[in-house]
């Protein structure tokens, strides 16, 4: 049987071969290690090299031949010289699109507990990492950014990934800076259409009214506020240091069809305006910000998406790579924050990913 199989291969009529290997598994030799072995090499030579790939590993597990040990371990190499050699004349035909040296962002959802383990292995192929590197980087909930780049390369990877069922988006940086954000002073009337007072990038003011079907998601975050502290420091010695000492709430809501968000802070929001929250007698400025909350959830029932606090930190790492984005946040502070950028960044990647990876 070997014989007619290597036969078959030489001239390449791999319908033959084909038959010949059913007949040889359903034989009394189909424990030979050289019947997975022609498997492989029909695979290979048939550009199926994932398959091919894995008959080649399990002969390296499974196989005592030193020379079947070394034929497959040549037949790896061939395999991945050829993924890289694919991999790298996809990535120069994807950087050659019009518009691929346009600046994006890729970022990288939790898979399915299903399909975790498939999905990580798929994702340490995709970028050459190893397993335990590959799971460190797939996040188990939400999504986080992963690169950096130009739009034509990362839509590659963002195919390549989602080929094999590795939840992933890509989204271009003048997307995000072009997404109108509107900073609302406070609500006019939350019933039954809700009116705000808002301002825009400009800092211009106006009014815009919308019926609360419209709003497609919510996004929720806490934004940490630094303050100069003193300590005790080595052999009693004050020290300067900054410390989180409060938090700034955000909620942004989402109009796809207006092409718009806008967006709640507690410190910025003028209680004293607008429409009565609580008593009317009432000062505490989180008593009325709970029930502005409270009102918001009562009338939509789009998504929420309140993940903020671990994307923000691995964001961070990003920020200096990017171009400059408004962060859409007049937040007094101290000193500018990346925290108010990794918010806005938050806000748009859950704006412009699929619903379906929520």
């Amino acid at each position: 049987m070997e014989t007619q199989v290597k036969a078959a291969l030489a001239i390449s009529d791999y319908q033959q071969v084909s038959k010949l290997l059913k007949q040889w598994q359903h034989s009394d030799d189909a424990e030979n290690p050289l019947l997975r072995f022609y498997a492989a090499q029909l695979q290979e030579q048939t550009n199926r090299l994932a398959a091919a790939e894995k008959n080649y590993c399990l002969l390296l597990q499974q196989c005592t031949n030193r020379k079947i040990i070394s034929q497959a371990r040549a037949g790896i190499e061939r395999i991945r010289q050829q993924q890289k050699e694919q991999q790298q004349a996809a990535l120069a035909e994807a950087r050659a699109i019009k518009g691929a040296d346009e600046g994006a962002i890729l970022a990288i959802a939790a898979p399915t507990t299903q399909n975790r383990d498939n999905a990580i292995h798929h994702f340490a192929e995709v970028f050459n990492l190893d397993v335990y590197t590959a799971r460190m980087k797939v996040p188990n909930d939400g999504f986080r950014i992963y690169r950096v780049g130009q739009w034509g390369e990362l839509s590659y990877f963002k195919e390549q990934l989602t080929a094999e069922k590795v939840p992933a988006f890509c989204v271009k940086v003048n997307s995000i800076q072009t997404l109108q954000t509107f900073q609302i002073l406070y609500f006019e009337t939350l019933s039954p259409q809700p009116t705000i007072i808002c301002r825009n990038a400009e800092r211009q003011l106006g009014k815009i009214s919308f019926d609360w079907t419209e709003v497609t998601q919510q996004v929720r975050g806490q934004l940490p506020i630094f303050e100069q502290v003193i300590d005790l420091g080595a052999r009693g010695r004050t020290v300067h240091k900054e410390k989180v000492q409060d938090y700034a709430q955000v909620v942004d809501l989402h109009l796809p069809g207006r092409e718009i968000v806008v967006r709640l802070c507690d410190r910025l929001y003028q209680y004293q305006k607008g429409v009565s929250l609580g008593a009317v007698n009432e000062i505490n400025s989180r008593i009325r910000w709970n029930h502005l909350l409270a009102n918001i959830n009562q009338a939509t029932s789009g998504l929420q998406s309140n993940d903020f606090a671990r994307f923000g930190k691995g964001a961070l790492e990003f920020i200096n790579l990017l171009p400059a984005i408004a962060p859409s946040l007049d937040i007094d502070r101290r000193a500018p924050s990346d925290w108010d950028l990794a918010f806005h960044l938050y806000s748009s990647l859950c704006y412009y990913k699929s619903p379906e990876l929520s």
